[in-house]
């Protein structure tokens, strides 16, 4: 009797556990809110509570307590009417409060996210003030309680992004000329020199791409002085200085072009000299004629001419 009453109780208990799971599963599926709407409707409803709270702080002065809706809005709401427009208030309040990098950043997600947004463009003009800034030294990294200019690579970053954010916009040459420009400042030639070249293979029509020839050319003059009048600098240098002026003949930089061919050749022909002098010293004659006789072909007249005939005829040329 017993073991029969015991059976008995196993399909109750079933039963039981099946109703358990059914009204467990009944209230999972009866309750879809996200296929109705009513999620995406009470999220709404909770940014828009969020971004008029943020934006009463912000009239009252509360800039911390603003910032910090807006960031609720854009961070959990990012799907709302007013996520687009919150990131971007979060972004100016930083602005606004020195924050330049916390800005750069909120700026950042803002155009990956919001590219259709009518506040794109401003967003990204207002980064590019932030990462110009920064190229200009006016940001400073506080470390130690000391503050100090940026990481060049750090800015360098900041340009990158600026330029590739907008590659047609009027900030994308600027971004590129600046990346030049932080590393001409900081003593890299090297750098310097492709950050200017950029703005010529990427923007040749751009104001700013005669100033990044002028430049480029002038770096590599400048090395040439430093390397003992390195050849291959001069030549690349002088090559600059003539794209500048035939590129660009009615632009201001052109004459400065010309000034700075006119240097290069003086520089040439006392190159051609003192290896001419040098040659003639170690008594290799035929090498010294050579160079001596280069300075004749690039100085028409001057001392240096005279220098050069005078050895030829003592070498009895």
């Amino acid at each position: 009797m017993k073991l029969k009453h015991t059976f008995s109780l196993l399909p109750v208990s079933l039963t039981a556990l099946f109703a358990t799971l059914s009204s467990s599963c009944s209230t999972e599926v009866d309750q879809p809110l996200a296929a109705t709407g009513k999620v995406q409707g009470m999220n709404s409803q909770t940014a828009a509570h969020y971004f008029a709270d943020a934006k009463a702080n912000a009239a009252a002065g509360n800039t911390n307590a603003a910032i910090r809706s807006y960031q609720t809005v854009a961070d959990k709401y990012p799907l709302s009417a007013q996520a687009p427009e919150a990131r971007f208030q979060e972004a100016n309040l930083l602005y606004s409060k020195g924050e330049l990098l916390n800005s750069f950043d909120a700026y950042q997600k803002f155009i990956d996210k919001y590219n259709s947004s009518n506040l794109y463009s401003a967003a990204v003009k207002k980064q590019s003030e932030v990462a110009l800034s920064a190229a200009n030294g006016d940001i400073k990294h506080n470390f130690a309680g000391l503050k100090s200019k940026l990481a060049g690579r750090t800015v360098e970053k900041m340009l990158t992004k600026v330029r590739d954010n907008a590659p047609y916009s009027k900030q994308a040459p600027k971004a590129q000329f600046a990346i030049g420009k932080i590393w001409q400042d900081r003593g890299e030639p090297e750098k310097a020199i492709v950050g200017y070249r950029g703005v010529q293979e990427r923007y040749p029509n751009d104001a700013l791409t005669p100033e990044a020839l002028y430049r480029t050319g002038s770096i590599l003059m400048n090395q040439a002085v430093k390397g003992n009048r390195n050849k291959a600098s001069l030549d690349t240098a002088k090559n600059v200085f003539l794209d500048l002026q035939q590129q660009y003949p009615s632009h201001p930089r052109a004459k400065d072009a010309k000034i700075k061919l006119a240097e290069l050749s003086k520089s040439n022909v006392q190159r051609s000299f003192d290896i001419a002098e040098f040659y003639q010293k170690k008594g290799q004659n035929a090498s010294a004629v050579f160079y001596y006789r280069e300075v004749l072909k690039l100085s028409p007249s001057g001392s240096l001419r005279e220098k050069a005939q005078q050895r030829l005829t003592e070498i009895g040329q």
